[in-house]
């Protein structure tokens, strides 16, 4: 009896020692299956969009990386990104020069000071990815905005999420991070033109293009590198002699201008005057305003410009592509050249209609905005391109706008497309596009399910239930005397 009981036991401990092996077997496979997708990418991404899925342009990236990339993928509790982190998995495993780790803020605070050379560590948030480079010292930092492809109803008069960009926009960044040199931009200072706060959002947005953006102030500095556009921001104090005659010899170097005037600017800028003369323009004083009658130029009140986008070097893609939709809050006419010059080639860029007229509203004027007998009718210049060739061979452009307000506020570039328009200009003065990568958003919505011919599924639903009583049938019957 006692022998019995005791192969008993040692039978029962045997199979309990196989369960627990068996247990452990499979906790080891689904832990290494688990690592090895992660690792190699063996994932497979069967959502209707390939949204985890790189492309081709990814893939040469990050086989041709030789600086090593570290990414931050910062989550408060409970709100991790499965699709963000799914990403980065393949990222990683693509490249020995990608490593990633999830972090929380709470927990390492330090990351906010990784990311001062960002230029403001209020971008890093409790959801974020931060993108580093030591060895350029760059560093990017995301967030759930740069994921998201808005397109503009005009029948709802409102912008959707149709797409997602997460692969757009972390590619992107590594190849800001990594890369040797960068499309630079200058920004002119030292004569009341814009400061930082005021073009905070404009330089974050030319930022996230990849554009490396550095102020010049011509006392302090020097002359700007004719290597690089000048961006001349609403100036309201003049250049000194000394000055005009630093910013004559770099558009002869081949320099090139991005200028902004407002309708609020001081006309008595005599040596500012004497530069824009040199493209054949001068801003004509007052603020233009559109005929009340003529809804579709202006937005809601008739300030708001809603301007008429001619096609140039600057703007033949955006009217092309129909991203011409802009509003211009405040804006200013520019007189045009009125003699030929040969060496000169001006283009209007963006027009008001025939109904427009100019309202001056300075001191000792009314301020009534309704139209006078004695105002003058458009349609008007509101921003032009032109080209010089000096007598050396060098040939400088500058893009010149009546308006600064576009470019200076997040709604302007969340509804119209006035950072399509920055980034235009911003390619045609540079003469080469900026860091941009050809990859498509993945779509945001599943589309529906078109049935062309609705005969085929209704005849199935209908034999479908008729085949499983047939069978039931042929089941039952011949168990019905059991």
């Amino acid at each position: 009896m006692k022998k019995k009981l005791h192969r008993k036991l040692r039978q029962g401990a045997l199979n309990t020692a196989l369960c627990l092996l068996c247990a452990a077997a499979c906790v080891l496979t689904v832990v290494a299956a688990d690592y090895l997708e992660s690792k190699y990418d063996w994932q497979l991404d069967y959502s209707f969009n390939n949204i985890t899925t790189q492309g081709e342009a990814t893939e040469n990236l990050l086989d041709s990386l030789t600086r090593d990339v570290r990414m931050y993928a910062v989550f408060s509790d409970g709100s991790e990104d499965s699709q963000l982190i799914a990403l980065l998995n393949r990222y990683q495993a693509r490249t020995p020069h990608i490593t990633w780790s999830q972090e929380n803020l709470t927990r390492n605070p330090l990351l906010l000071q990784l990311a001062s050379s960002y230029g403001d560590d209020s971008a890093v948030t409790s959801d974020c990815l931060i993108i580093r480079c030591e060895e350029t010292g760059r560093t990017r930092v995301l967030t759930a905005e740069d994921y998201i492809e808005r397109t503009y109803d005009f029948e709802q008069g409102m912008y959707r999420i149709t797409g997602w960009q997460y692969e757009k926009s972390i590619s992107e960044a590594i190849l800001y991070v990594t890369a040797d040199s960068l499309p630079r931009m200058q920004l002119l200072s030292g004569h009341g033109e814009l400061d930082e706060a005021s073009t905070t959002v404009m330089e974050d947005y030319l930022t996230s293009a990849n554009y490396d953006l550095s102020r010049v102030n011509l006392l302090t500095d020097g002359a700007p590198d004719p290597e690089a556009p000048l961006m001349i921001l609403s100036p309201t104090k003049d250049l000194s002699e000394t000055e005009l005659q630093m910013l004559t010899d770099y558009v002869q170097a081949g320099g090139d201008l991005f200028i902004t005037v407002s309708y609020t600017d001081p006309d008595e800028l005599p040596n500012f005057y004497a530069l824009y003369r040199l493209y054949g323009f001068e801003p004509i004083p007052g603020l233009v305003l559109e005929d009340e009658a003529r809804t579709d130029a202006y937005y809601e009140s008739i300030p708001n410009l809603i301007p008429t986008m001619l096609t140039t070097d600057a703007t033949g893609t955006l009217v092309a592509g129909g991203y011409d939709w802009l509003i211009l809050a405040g804006a200013r006419a520019l007189e045009t050249p009125t003699q030929q010059d040969s060496a000169l080639s001006v283009y209007v860029a963006l027009e008001s209609t025939e109904g427009a007229y100019i309202r001056t509203l300075g001191a000792g004027s009314t301020v009534s905005i309704e139209r006078q007998a004695d105002d003058r009718t458009g349609p008007f210049a509101l921003a032009l391109c032109a080209s010089r060739v000096f007598d050396g061979g060098q040939n400088s452009r500058a893009f010149i706008i009546g308006n600064d307000s576009m470019f200076l506020d997040n709604w302007m570039y969340a509804y119209t497309y006035s950072g399509e328009l920055l980034l235009q200009v911003s390619q045609y003065l540079q003469g080469k596009p900026p860091v941009d990568l050809d990859i498509l958003s993945r779509p945001a919505v599943r589309q529906q399910l078109n049935v062309s011919n609705v005969a085929a599924p209704v005849v199935l639903l209908t034999l479908l239930p008729m085949l499983v009583a047939v069978l039931a049938v042929a089941v039952l019957l011949p168990r019905r005397h059991l």
